[in-house]
């Protein structure tokens, strides 16, 4: 009964955030964890694992439209992804988008670094756009650009947003390095949104030890070890920080964590923009683009 109104409550679009979860089904989730633990941390694993899909914005389409669009399917992970090609006679560029975006989120990125000749490849990752599956997780993001990178690239240069920062690291911690990343709103730690979302759901802080451990068993690793903070200081790749001050869903601290262990690492400073609207700053695609272009 708690999945189907869930699904319901989907498809009139009715969850937008995890803070905008109806009181309804919080209220159900309550009641069925009055009765079955098991069946709420199933249920909670589900929501957690599921991004929002959202239309494309107005300013995206020309992107979309001008880009040569393939999808492709991982055996790894038994998903299809769809990806976006802007080509160019110079350096491959990787576009990784951020948990419930989509490759053409970052088009103003895209499209200005293929002004300058960039090869440009951006993607829907697993569950996001117009790729396959419902639900997804930072190894499946981790196995996309692994795939992307063996079948498009290799990419010498990657940018995510947000979570895509997150996963850009994860996997240079699994793989291989980048010349140069550019993460822009990106987390030092993933494992407290657990801790957060249960918080919201209104839930005993317990059930984040219970919905961090179905994560651990369905990926066999722990949650901690995808924390970005606690290993990219071994990673050597020239990488970039952008982060606003008054971003309300990453915290600043994050950057400032990012920029203490990142060796080979610079922190650019935005104010006013948020944690999107950053996107598509010409300031800032400016200052992203010299960052790449320049030896």
């Amino acid at each position: 009964m708690g999945l189907s109104l869930y699904k319901k409550l989907k498809k009139r679009n009715d969850l937008q955030s995890a803070e905008q979860i109806p009181k309804l089904l919080k209220l159900l989730i309550y009641t069925i964890s009055l009765a079955s633990s098991k069946t709420t941390t199933a249920l909670l694993g589900y929501i957690f694992s599921r991004p929002l899909r959202h239309k494309p914005h107005v300013r995206e389409k020309e992107f979309i439209s001008s880009s040569k669009k393939e999808t492709h399917f991982i055996p790894s992970i038994n998903k299809r992804i769809k990806t976006y090609e802007l080509k160019g006679p110079h350096k491959k560029v990787l576009i990784v988008h951020g948990w419930s975006g989509r490759g053409s989120q970052l088009s103003s990125i895209a499209t200005e670094c293929n002004k300058k000749g960039f090869y440009v490849v951006s993607f829907d990752a697993p569950a996001h756009g117009g790729s396959s599956s419902y639900t997804t997780n930072v190894p499946e993001f981790v196995e996309a650009i692994n795939f992307l990178n063996t079948t498009k690239g290799p990419f010498d240069y990657a940018i995510g947003h947000s979570f895509g920062g997150a996963s850009i690291f994860n996997y240079c911690r699994k793989h291989r390095e980048f010349k140069k990343i550019v993460v822009i709103g990106t987390q030092s730690k993933l494992s407290t949104y657990f801790k957060e979302f249960i918080k919201i759901m209104g839930l005993k802080e317990d059930y984040s030890k219970k919905i961090m451990t179905l994560f651990e068993k369905r990926v066999g690793e722990k949650i901690l070890d995808y924390d970005p903070e606690r290993f990219v200081r071994s990673i050597l790749s020239t990488t970039l920080i952008i982060h606003c001050s008054d971003d309300n869903y990453v915290n600043f601290s994050s950057a400032v964590a990012l920029r203490k262990e990142l060796k080979n690492s610079e922190l650019y400073k935005t104010t006013g923009l948020g944690h999107r609207k950053i996107l598509g700053d010409k300031k800032t695609i400016d200052r992203l683009v010299e960052f790449l272009i320049k030896n």
